[in-house]
């Protein structure tokens, strides 16, 4: 019998993408049978929790509604003895996905995690979905430079990280400890995890939920082999509009500034601790970056040639919006000032616990 597979999928008012989400999986050629959808809901207001029941999902209540505590408790409740997980904006394109990645976990001992080919961006969407599917935001490109767009990212992977072996389905990566390691996330974009291993070699995760996010940087300490799906993007639906986007921004940077021992353990903050000492450093170069226009202006010239859309010229703005709120936000904390912990759009408090 085929090993079962959660799927992990944090909503709130998620029915406008989560339809297209669960039709993806109801594809899938892995057998029915032995997935578990688990969504982990926020207090949706709309049709999320009726679409969950119409799919045959099993739901829990994620108190704080925050995205990466719905993981942890996604992480906590799984049934499977492998776990994936989707955002409620990620369909997955090939209907082989599930199957391919059961498939390398199951036959090399050392991966314990896999992930897709990449992001790919929904016809129609605004350009700012590419600026997302790519690098995320401006002080991503400028700290990493890793592409997630499914035309780059294999190619990228190969270049920087040590290939250890390959066939038409699959590329399995090897990472060295004491390198810079790329930013992964695996609790989103259609990455799968051996959960058994997961919860035997990691138990402190069961009591800190900030851990999930960086389950990639603990994973490498005891077996550090990536695989990487070929040809099984995602088609992310990530921001319908730029205000949408750069209110995201807007609330990264205060999870970092203000919340560093909550939320900014989730981010960019606790990710720091897995890399080397000197990588800490390179952040304080990211406002001079920004404000010279001119190294920002070359990332943009060679984004616009190798993607052939003049929008990228955007990363030049972005960068200086995202360092203007870094200066004015790092200020107020200064003054002592200090806003309340906010969900992923900011419209709910979710508190510090």
């Amino acid at each position: 019998m085929k090993p079962e597979v959660t799927i992990v999928i944090a909503t709130y008012n998620s029915q406008k993408t989560l339809p297209l989400v669960l039709d993806s999986i109801k594809k899938q050629t892995y057998p029915r049978s032995r997935i578990e959808i688990l969504l982990i809901d926020g207090g949706s207001s709309d049709s999320t929790l009726a679409l969950g029941r119409k799919y045959h999902c099993r739901m829990k209540r994620n108190p704080r509604t925050e995205p990466v505590y719905a993981k942890y408790l996604g992480y906590v409740n799984a049934k499977g003895k492998y776990i994936m997980y989707l955002d409620h904006d990620e369909v997955i394109e090939n209907k082989d996905d599930l199957t391919r990645k059961v498939q390398v976990l199951g036959s090399d001992e050392r991966v314990k995690m896999v992930v897709g080919s990449g992001y790919k961006n929904p016809k129609g969407y605004p350009f700012i979905n590419d600026y997302v599917n790519d690098f995320g935001d401006p002080l991503s490109l400028f700290m990493d430079h890793l592409s997630r767009n499914s035309l780059f990212f294999m190619n990228t992977m190969r270049r920087r990280y040590r290939l250890v072996s390959e066939n038409r389905t699959f590329a399995i990566f090897s990472f060295t400890p004491e390198g810079v390691l790329p930013p992964f996330e695996l609790v989103q974009g259609g990455s799968m995890l051996n959960l058994i291993y997961l919860k035997k070699q990691f138990p402190k995760i069961i009591k800190k939920y900030e851990l999930i996010p960086h389950l990639f940087f603990m994973l490498c300490l005891k077996s550090p082999y990536l695989a990487v799906i070929k040809n099984s993007p995602l088609i992310h639906y990530s921001s319908e509009t730029f205000e949408k986007y750069l209110k995201k921004i807007s609330w990264r940077i205060k999870n970092n500034i203000y919340h560093v021992k909550t939320m900014g353990k989730t981010g960019f903050a606790g990710r720091e601790g897995f890399q080397p000492g000197w990588r800490k450093y390179k952040k304080y170069f990211f406002l001079p970056y920004a404000f010279s226009v001119i190294f920002p202006l070359f990332d943009s010239i060679y984004l616009v040639a190798t993607r052939d859309n003049f929008a990228y010229l955007l990363h030049i703005p972005l960068c200086i919006f995202t360092s203007t709120l870094i200066i004015y936000h790092s200020l107020l904390k200064f003054l002592g000032k200090s806003p309340q912990l906010k969900n992923y759009d900011e419209s709910k408090v979710i508190g510090n616990k």
